[in-house]
């Protein structure tokens, strides 16, 4: 039999195939309840039930995976949420290899397909081809930025951001660094025409409110984890749905939390037509979300600021099907970037030889995913395809918009990721190394040295830990 001690000194992996005692709690429903059905909380249910822990997942909508989510019932099945696999992202990997989920290289970083070189530029008003651009009117930049492309004009600036040895050196980083995007690129000589263009399509909601220091965490995360980058075979889906299917118990869906409270012997839950009680409660909300749920728990106060206050990236996607591939006939490259802000970028997803019709996919962040929320959806129809017809006149008379999606408006997420607010990455590094006595926080927002899906994993790995070593 697997010892405890041994149990929590194993590494991931033995953590899923170790077996070890269930411990009696007395009157309780259930050991480890798990709030949140995506990664995090898979994660840490398997890793709970492997040491043999009573687990009840509850997800408040009526689907699995989170923000990995896959629209199965579109032609092509695009990705709303997560796509990109790093290299680097040792735990995903093993997971997939041992639940038998497919990883592909053949596909696209960015939107589903490998994309032809560059970018088409809507830039001011002016359509402009990549060789084009340092010459052309609309290039406002400042005479040594001229000859860098929009797209390329962060990582041109890349080297003026905080320096990290490590990922997870933000943790310690001294809070001098902790400085917008903005005012870093800015020290750096960027002109005010390059932030401008480097906003129009960042990923975040601005430079001023994103902090240096988890720009730099992201480029280092980059340069640590070199290799191609995959995607899940079938759609990012597969992944939870495999998780789930290895889960005992099934996950109950439709049950969203309406209030939480810790207690001195448990935590209980409120549930729209009952009260769930478990011995300890790992909590995977993004805290976007989680700021609508009432929360009662001694809680640091870092923990509590951080759940009010740490930033989501509003993000708004349509999902446009073309009666033909209109982008192989122009000497343009796939890719539409634009400075409007309603059209932000234009991918191209399939280009109908796999079956289905071509689809293409809009992208658009920050004051542009508002402005999109914002407009009525026959407005908002119209206006996208206006402005990307202006954009790219072989797109004329062949696009329809099929499907308008914002993760402002899913009211489990109210964003499609976080990032550390300009001034927080000490109250977040706080919040990730806090240690609670029965209800414990879990998600990517808690990552210490990966993100995206990685982090996710990460996160609820660390969460199923703290909950076995009070057992």
């Amino acid at each position: 039999m697997t010892t405890r001690r041994a149990f929590l000194a194993g590494s991931s992996a033995a953590i899923v195939a170790g077996i070890a005692p269930r411990m009696a709690w007395g009157r309780t429903e259930t050991d480890v309840a798990i709030i949140g059905a995506g990664l995090a909380g898979l994660s840490a249910a398997r890793i709970c039930e492997a040491a043999g822990l009573s687990v009840t997942v509850i997800e408040g909508s009526d689907r699995i995976g989170g923000r990995l989510y896959t629209l199965d019932d579109m032609p092509g099945a695009p990705e709303a949420g997560g796509i990109q696999v790093g290299a680097g992202y040792v735990r995903l990997h093993a997971m997939a290899r041992e639940l038998g989920v497919d990883l592909s290289s053949n596909e696209g970083q960015g939107a589903g397909r490998r994309q032809t070189p560059g970018n088409l530029y809507w830039v001011g008003g002016e359509r402009i081809a990549p060789e084009a651009w340092p010459k052309n009117s609309a290039n406002l930049l400042s005479e040594k930025e001229r000859g860098t492309e929009p797209a390329a004009l962060l990582r041109r600036y890349a080297s003026a951001l905080p320096k990290l040895q490590q990922p997870q050196d933000w943790l310690t980083a001294s809070r001098d660094l902790d400085i917008s995007v903005r005012q870093s690129l800015s020290a750096a000589g960027a002109s005010a025409e390059a932030l401008r263009l480097i906003e129009a399509n960042f990923n975040g909601n601005s430079l001023a409110e994103m902090s240096a220091l988890h720009l730099a965490r992201t480029f280092t995360i980059y340069r640590s984890q070199p290799g191609p980058i995959s995607t899940i075979t079938g759609g990012s889906q597969r992944l939870p749905e495999a998780m789930a299917r290895s889960l005992s118990s099934a996950i109950r869906l439709k049950e969203p939390v309406q209030a939480i409270r810790e207690e001195a012997d448990g935590v209980s839950l409120r549930l729209s037509d009952q009260t769930m009680r478990a011995r300890q409660v790992i909590c995977t909300i993004p805290f976007s979300a989680l700021r609508d749920v009432p929360v009662q728990g001694n809680f640091i106060d870092e923990l509590r600021q951080m759940t009010l206050s740490l930033p989501y990236t509003r993000a708004s996607f349509a999902y446009l099907t073309a009666k033909e591939p209109f982008w192989q006939d122009d000497p343009y490259p796939d890719t539409l970037w634009t400075d409007d802000p309603l059209i932000g970028r234009v991918f191209v997803l399939s280009d109908g030889s796999g079956g289905g019709p071509p689809m293409l996919k809009l992208w658009t962040n920050g004051t542009g995913a508002d402005l999109f929320d914002r407009m009525p959806q026959e407005t908002l129809e119209t206006e996208i395809i206006k402005r990307i017809e202006r954009a790219r006149p072989s797109a004329r008379g062949k696009l329809k918009v099929a499907r308008l999606f914002s993760w402002q408006k899913v009211s489990g997420a109210r964003g499609i990721y976080h990032h550390i607010g300009t001034g927080m990455a000490g109250y977040l590094a706080t919040a990730c190394k806090h240690q609670s006595s029965n209800l414990h926080f879990a998600g990517e927002h808690l990552a210490i040295a990966n993100s995206g899906m990685e982090g996710a994993i990460e996160s609820g790995e660390r969460a199923a830990m703290r909950v076995l070593e009070r057992t």
